[in-house]
């Protein structure tokens, strides 16, 4: 006797099997997307810490800070991902040891210290803050006159 048709447990069978193939992909694919926003932002984070331990470097030991280094708030950039503009919030705090290298003391050495933190919808809270940041970033430089 010859079967024509499929039988219900088998079409039931191969629902399933789609369906669990169709969730796989999609959970490949918003891990890698996932993955793919976050090493971006840490790249942004890498790009300002960078550019702030620059401006140390060309800095005069003992001048007074730029204005921008108290700024808490930092844009580094307009990205535009196919047709749409990414939110890109950092924010950054610099402090110093003794403040000798703004002029806020008489010591011939000082330690830089630039925090950088923003948010991510995925990952461990990273910060103590009480923004709603939970990534950060932390770089400190020793400077001397």
């Amino acid at each position: 006797m010859k079967r024509s048709a499929f039988s219900v447990i088998e079409v039931v069978i191969a629902l399933g099997l789609i369906v669990f193939g169709f969730f796989t992909f999609f959970s490949v694919f918003s891990t890698g997307s996932h993955h793919a926003t976050q090493t971006r932002n840490r790249a942004v984070a890498n790009l300002i810490a960078q550019s702030y331990l620059e401006e140390f470097t060309a800095h005069t030991y003992g001048d007074p800070a730029p204005e921008h280094w108290s700024e808490s708030d930092e844009r580094p950039l307009k990205l535009v991902v196919r047709g749409r503009e990414q939110n890109l919030d950092f924010s950054k705090t610099i402090t110093f040891a003794n403040g000798s290298f703004v002029g806020e003391s008489e010591e011939n050495q000082d330690l830089v210290k630039i925090v950088i933190t923003w948010k991510e919808v995925y990952g461990a809270k990273q910060t103590e803050s009480g923004t709603d940041d939970n990534k950060m970033l932390e770089a400190e430089v020793p400077v001397w006159r």
